[in-house]
């Protein structure tokens, strides 16, 4: 049996569907750029996948990903040890102002 529709410009075939959630506001505005476009959302949705996947490859490449990766983990750290000394300021004065 044939499969309906045209052949992928690039000669890739797509046959897996990736389903994920998106916000109402994320799906209007999906909607909008698809349409200013004049692409079918999927075909936009997908295109804009595919170009966040090459930046994403390129970062790691050059190395840039693993230092923004390093710089989450540190905020994040710092977030943490941040409320603890808080906390134990705070229980030093018989408070308690954030769960551990």
């Amino acid at each position: 049996m044939a499969k309906m529709g045209r052949k992928p410009r690039d000669g890739v075939t797509r046959e897996t569907l990736v389903t994920f959630k998106l916000s109402e506001d994320e799906v209007k505005r999906l909607n909008e750029m698809a349409e200013y476009i004049e692409a079918p959302k999927s075909v936009f949705a997908r295109n804009m996948l595919l170009d966040g996947l090459k930046e994403m490859e390129y970062l790691k490449k050059v190395g840039a990903l693993k230092t923004a990766k390093g710089i989450l983990k540190t905020s994040e750290f710092l977030k943490e040890l941040t409320s603890i000394k808080k906390n134990h300021i705070a229980s030093f004065f018989g408070f308690k102002l954030f769960k551990n």
